[in-house]
């Protein structure tokens, strides 16, 4: 299972109060709907799925390990990794013309 960067220091050094936005990929043969049933046993909040079965969880720092820990997962990311954020979106614009 891939962990991204991120989640591993949230993992190493967790901050009481604070809470992270994960994506939450299953592999190919785990269904969705059993991994947003784990991630609430978690202590995480199912807050949107996502395309391809993917999940949007809120989960509070010391509960990462518990979500990291879930069978049937390819792939933990926070959601900053996979967002566009408006600001970033940029067109290519003639200015000019």
């Amino acid at each position: 299972m891939y962990v991204s960067r991120a989640v591993r220091s949230i993992q190493d050094d967790p901050i009481d109060g604070e809470s992270v936005g994960l994506v939450l990929e299953p592999d190919d043969e785990t269904d969705p709907d059993a991994v947003a049933a784990a991630a609430r046993a978690a202590d995480a909040t199912v807050e949107h799925r996502l395309q391809f079965g993917e999940l949007e969880v809120r989960v509070p720092h010391q509960q990462v390990d518990d979500v990291c820990a879930i069978d049937g997962l390819a792939a933990v990311e926070t959601t900053n990794a996979i967002g566009i954020h408006p600001d970033e979106a940029e067109e290519d614009i003639d200015q000019e013309g």
